[in-house]
């Protein structure tokens, strides 16, 4: 039996973009999760690339769809899968296990 793998956690600099509509904005701190510090290495290296993505999935949001605890889970799997797409081309996908928001404020 293999021990509980120690998780590794990689705070994000924050996130302020506009939200679908241009009337309202999210500012939100995110956090993924890791178990290998490889991949923790290789998400640092193409951070530019990776935050790019993420600001594009968040400005296309709508404030309307980021109410309820549901909205957010919905959200955190897009940003996953976001994050695990493959940096280089035909490249192995990176392995972040988790997303975790430590604030989420939308004015």
């Amino acid at each position: 039996e293999e021990p509980p793998k120690t998780p590794i956690f990689m705070p994000l600099e924050t996130f302020t973009v506009n939200l679908m509509g241009g009337e309202q904005y999210l500012q939100t701190d995110i956090t993924l999760q890791f178990y290998d510090q490889a991949q923790v290495d290789l998400v640092k290296l193409h951070m530019p690339r990776i935050r790019s993505r993420l600001l594009t999935l968040l400005s296309s949001q709508a404030a309307e769809t980021l109410q309820t605890e549901e909205d957010k889970k919905k959200l955190t799997q897009a940003i996953l899968a976001a994050v695990n797409q493959p940096v280089e081309p035909k490249g192995k996908p990176q392995e972040a296990v988790d997303v975790l928001f430590t604030s989420f404020v939308i004015q």
